[in-house]
């Protein structure tokens, strides 16, 4: 039996590295404004995770798990989508303060619900609307919040927001894929960004938008290890503590990043919150958990309707 302290603890770590990880990006981009390279450079290294066909080779050649071809063609239908959900984030910490960035894209779960009704044709009912309403009201609360801290502040909180709602676009495409081996999916997507992307590094420089420039030795150190720590790690960490826990804890874990974001901001950029500040991040705290239950209920529900189509066929047999 998995200990679950074990998972509690990667939990735990996922959400300091996270919190973490959107410090150190936005030291990089007060040193180094350039947010489409950061970001070219984060997701190309998901690429790295195609290592792991080195001990799935067998599985792919016996069909077990989705050939790289099929897994290619299916990472081409949502890889710009993942990586301007990225580019965007980036953009909003250059922006906007942390605490911010962290509440507005933890919107993400609603705007995945949203699409789910509506190209998905998923049920809804009275508590998911509820859960969406409080969300939006808490987005208002804090967008009224930050016209008093300038127009910047506006700007980064609508990049966060545009944010969350193309990784919901990458959520819900990737929930039609259907059964495939996310390993390999972003192993694939790493490689499809490397190279399909790499132009838009030299549109940028020649329209004068986001002129090249090498960063410095500190910079690149920071760099490439928030790709490999803040991002490939971090997401294999999440992976593990949803194998120890359930993933309705897990996803409630990750709504401490909220507060920790918040204690980052008041005590290392000395930055005061208003109370309408609070309300907003305390109600789209409170969608984020409804979210977060009607998800796992809808799981148990799958999973009861698919024990009992078992058992019915178990019935047949006999």
């Amino acid at each position: 039996m998995k200990n679950p302290l074990v998972g509690g603890i990667m939990l735990f770590a996922v959400v300091i590295i996270w919190v973490a990880s959107s410090t150190t990006i936005q030291l990089i981009l007060t040193n180094y404004p350039k947010p489409y390279l950061l970001t070219y450079i984060t997701t190309s290294m998901f690429s790295c995770y195609l290592l792991s066909l080195l001990w799935k080779r067998d599985q792919i050649v016996k069909k077990s798990t989705p050939t790289l071809y099929k897994t290619s063609i299916s990472a081409l239908k949502f890889c710009p989508l993942w990586f301007f959900a990225n580019y965007f984030f980036n953009v909003s910490l250059n922006l906007t303060s942390i605490s911010s960035n962290t509440i507005l894209s933890s919107t993400s779960g609603i705007f995945t619900l949203l699409f789910t009704i509506i190209f998905l044709g998923s049920h809804s009912n009275a508590y998911k609307w509820l859960s969406v309403l409080i969300s939006f009201g808490g987005v208002i609360c804090i967008g009224l919040s930050e016209s008093n801290e300038g127009d910047e502040s506006l700007v980064g909180d609508l990049f966060a927001i545009l944010g969350a709602m193309l990784y919901a676009g990458y959520s819900v495409c990737l929930k039609g894929l259907g059964e495939i081996d996310t390993v390999l999916l972003f192993g694939c997507v790493g490689v499809i960004n490397c190279f399909a992307l790499l132009p838009g590094i030299f549109l940028l420089n020649s329209s004068g938008v986001e002129v090249f420039e090498a960063p410095e030795a500190m910079d690149a150190t920071l760099i490439l290890g928030n790709a490999l720590i803040g991002s490939m790690v971090c997401d294999l960490m999440f992976a593990w503590s949803v194998d120890y826990l359930t993933p309705a804890v897990c996803t409630l874990g990750l709504s401490l990043t909220i507060p920790l974001s918040m204690l980052v901001d008041s005590v290392l950029k000395k930055v005061s919150f208003s109370s309408r500040y609070y309300i907003g991040a305390g109600m789209i705290l409170v969608g984020f958990i409804m979210i977060s239950i009607v998800e796992e209920d809808r799981k148990d529900k799958d999973l009861d309707i698919e024990g009992s189509e078992d058992r019915e066929l178990l019935i047949a047999e006999i």
